[in-house]
């Protein structure tokens, strides 16, 4: 048997996906501050920060940029790049009516986010394919919502207000 003070930790956890945007944000130069702040913000709040282990492929650095890279996946949940990601990505492609050619990437992130502790919020600049994306991971069996948290170097800051800092019920 759970105790109450367990379900109600497992309620407030949940899990921060970082698209290759989104790292990138965390990764250059120094980092971000609105991205820094949220990351940490996450991390001590019990959240997971995650991404897809495509997600660095995309966000490929040199020199000390890579050294930094490093140590920030060091830190991160890299979610592997499965049968089950790949089925839920093919799911979301049938789903979404989207092109697996234009969209394959864009597929597999949101499927690996369909697969992680809920509550989940995906950070990206993407508004074309994710959403519809997300929206298709409604429907596979299981699957959390995926909230979308639109960020870009301009709007980093806005996470801000975005990412729940308090853990309801343990006040």
């Amino acid at each position: 048997m759970v105790s109450k003070r367990l379900k109600i930790k497992a309620k407030s956890e949940g899990t921060l996906v970082l698209d290759a945007q989104g790292l990138s944000l965390h990764v250059d130069g120094d980092g971000d501050e609105g991205m820094r702040a949220r990351i940490e913000v996450a991390q001590q709040s019990g959240r997971r920060v995650a991404l897809s282990a495509l997600t660095p492929l995309e966000v490929r650095r040199t020199g000390e940029a890579a050294k930094r890279l490093r140590f920030l996946l060091s830190r991160f949940d890299v979610k592997p790049v499965n049968d089950a990601v790949t089925d839920a990505a093919a799911k979301l492609l049938d789903t979404s009516g989207l092109d697996g050619h234009a969209c394959l990437g864009d597929a597999l992130v949101v499927a690996t986010d369909a697969l992680c502790l809920p509550p989940v919020l995906l950070v990206t600049p993407d508004k074309s394919h994710i959403p519809a994306l997300c929206k298709a991971a409604e429907e596979l069996p299981g699957s959390p919502k995926v909230k979308i948290v639109n960020v870009g170097r301009s709007n980093a800051a806005s996470l801000a207000a975005q990412v729940p800092t308090e853990r309801p019920g343990l006040e």
